[in-house]
């Protein structure tokens, strides 16, 4: 259970504070599609769940396919803007190393 609680609101602050600096700038019409902060917040405390729910059932290779899946999600934009992807793959090695460690350490 203290797994659960780590990778969630303590995880996302952790991740929100060392991305501040890479954030790309929002262009014209991009800041109304992408309104909703906490949806990526409340993505990637999900994906860390399933990350850690694998790693206890020693599943490393599903790991790989969560995090294919979430690329596969956003693979348009990742190829189009090289700011979003290089920031897209910070938060994602982020939250797969707060995983990683939460699943070791605790």
């Amino acid at each position: 259970m203290a797994r659960l609680l780590l990778i969630h609101k303590p995880a996302n602050i952790l991740i929100v504070h060392i991305l501040s600096v890479y954030k790309p700038t929002e262009k014209d019409g991009e800041a109304q599609k992408g309104n909703d902060k906490n949806a990526g917040r409340f993505i990637g405390t999900l994906e860390r769940i399933i990350m850690v729910i694998f790693i206890a059932l020693e599943q490393y290779s599903a790991v790989g396919l969560v995090l294919t899946a979430k690329s596969i999600a956003r693979y348009e934009r990742i190829t189009k803007e090289q700011d979003f992807a290089e920031y897209y793959l910070l938060g994602t090695l982020l939250s797969t190393i707060v995983a990683i460690c939460v699943s070791v350490l605790i």
